[in-house]
């Protein structure tokens, strides 16, 4: 049972329904059912000496869905059109420039903290959804591992964060929380900004698409130009 993918299938399905139960129950925004799976994963792994790979087999299959799963997203986009169009300008530059701000950041972090060239490439893609992210590090010939941890730390603190930066700079316009939250959170800050509502849902879910593009453009460019 150990070896067969459903081992993995079933204990990620049984975990998420739990703490989405849990969820539910406690009310608590800082609860991040993500966050806490993962560390229920980790521990029952540990816990009964269960070799990740075992479980790696079935939980591979859940990776390889995450980008039709983001198909989901064109619904409230839909929805939204028209709204959507009269700020397509507004909406498009706030991305490409957070898109650059994600990678400089990342980049003066690696220099300042003294990681070598590797590292750096792993981490580019630390605010990109995961399907993407991983094209864009199999891209620089990174470290495929590194960068879907930094893509879910990432994902996780945006929306842990999302309430108290709001409060702290006083943002109210779904638009404006929608486009921080898809921007710098990709799929994790869409789902946390759908819980404030439809319209940052969706406008988070743009971002969020427009965000991997934007980033592989600045990389590629990032290339030409010898600095990756």
């Amino acid at each position: 049972m150990l070896h067969s993918p459903l081992f993995g299938l079933l204990l990620t399905f049984v975990v998420a329904v739990f703490t989405l139960y849990i969820k539910n129950r406690v009310k608590f925004k800082l609860f991040n059912p993500m966050l806490f799976a993962t560390l229920l994963i980790v521990f029952l792994l540990l816990s009964f000496n269960i070799p990740y790979t075992d479980y790696k087999v079935g939980a591979d299959y859940i990776l390889k869905m995450l980008g039709p799963i983001t198909v989901v997203l064109a619904v409230p986009l839909y929805q939204y059109r028209g709204l959507l169009k009269k700020h397509a300008l507004l909406i498009i530059g706030n991305i490409i420039i957070g898109a650059l701000t994600a990678l400089l950041s990342i980049t003066v972090f690696s220099h300042i903290a003294g990681l070598d060239s590797l590292l750096l490439k792993s981490l580019l893609a630390h605010s990109v959804t995961t399907p993407i992210g991983i094209e864009t590090v199999e891209l620089l010939e990174g470290l495929t591992g590194l960068t879907m941890l930094a893509i879910v730390i990432t994902g996780i603190s945006g929306a842990l964060m999302a309430d108290f930066v709001f409060k702290l700079f006083n943002i109210t316009h779904p638009m404006a929380k929608g486009l921080s939250l898809g921007t710098s959170a990709h799929a994790i800050g869409t789902g946390r900004a759908l819980e404030y509502g439809p319209l940052e849902g969706a406008i988070a879910g743009l971002s969020l698409s427009l965000m991997g593009l934007s980033t592989i453009l600045w990389v590629l460019f990032f290339q030409y130009l010898g600095l990756v």
